[in-house]
């Protein structure tokens, strides 16, 4: 193939084998062709595809629902960004990465982890919210299994932060660092509701900030849903600023679909 008409879908085994359907997904560049995403539908035979493209281009979902199909715009996920090349403010612990609370988790920290995430995100909405296929049951299931991978079976370049009060872990925060060192992207992270508005999320955030700008990273990124204004406030207050944002489209893919389109 060539770059223009290379494939943006690949089947996804995790999510398959978690909601018992057999889903594609991924990022479409801006280079891609108009018709792209359609063209891996009948390539790739999905049930379901799910697919990122930059927030406000709908050229995707156009050729979708010319075909035929009903594309659901699942959610706007927003990146923020901070470099790392600024000094630590002088003589502030939390800003200079020494708050005794805040340190790498370890694999007893697990259940911990399991539990802030069943109280925290048992309401989130994110984007398979949006589609009637997905359970809610299921949905939390997939950040548990998140959670627990990074923190048992971490790859590499994964990181697992813990912010601790005595004995009780009261937040994480699940990190992926590039190869080449360039970024980390805080991938998952959470309080226990019980401990929101305390404070703990902010000097865990703080103290990451420290920590990589120390190991020479050159600038750290977090993204989250658009309508989750609070802690996009304490983003800000850290320092970091928007970069970016992507539409999460989905796709349900009728078996009739696909027989029809290679007929």
């Amino acid at each position: 193939m060539t770059q223009a008409t290379a494939r943006v879908l690949e089947l996804s085994d995790t999510e398959s084998r978690r909601f018992g359907l057999r889903i594609a997904r991924g990022v479409v560049p801006a280079g891609a062709t108009a018709a792209q995403v359609l063209e891996d539908i009948l390539a790739l035979r999905p049930e379901v595809a799910i697919f990122r493209c930059n927030a406000g281009s709908s050229q995707q979902a156009t050729s979708l629902a010319a075909a035929g199909l009903v594309p659901i715009h699942a959610d706007t996920l927003v990146y923020y960004r901070i470099a790392l090349d600024a000094p630590p403010v002088p003589g502030d612990d939390v800003a200079a990465g020494n708050d005794p609370a805040v340190r790498p988790a370890t694999t007893d920290d697990g259940q911990a982890l399991v539990a802030i995430v069943r109280r925290s995100f048992a309401g989130y909405r994110n984007h398979y919210h949006a589609n009637p296929l997905f359970t809610a049951e299921a949905i939390l299931e997939g950040y548990v299994e998140w959670a627990l991978g990074h923190v048992i079976h971490p790859g590499p370049f994964q990181d697992t932060w813990v912010y601790r009060d005595g004995d009780r872990v009261l937040g994480f925060a699940c990190c992926r660092r590039a190869a080449d060192g360039s970024t980390v992207d805080i991938v998952l992270n959470a309080v226990d509701p019980s401990s929101v508005r305390q404070g703990c999320y902010g000097r865990l955030l703080k103290s990451m900030v420290a920590h990589y700008r120390r190991a020479g990273i050159g600038a750290l990124e977090i993204s989250t849903q658009v309508w989750n204004y609070g802690v996009q406030r304490i983003w800000a207050r850290t320092g970091l600023v928007i970069d970016r944002a992507y539409d999460t489209w989905h796709a349900n893919v009728p078996h009739e679909f696909i027989s029809r389109g290679q007929a």
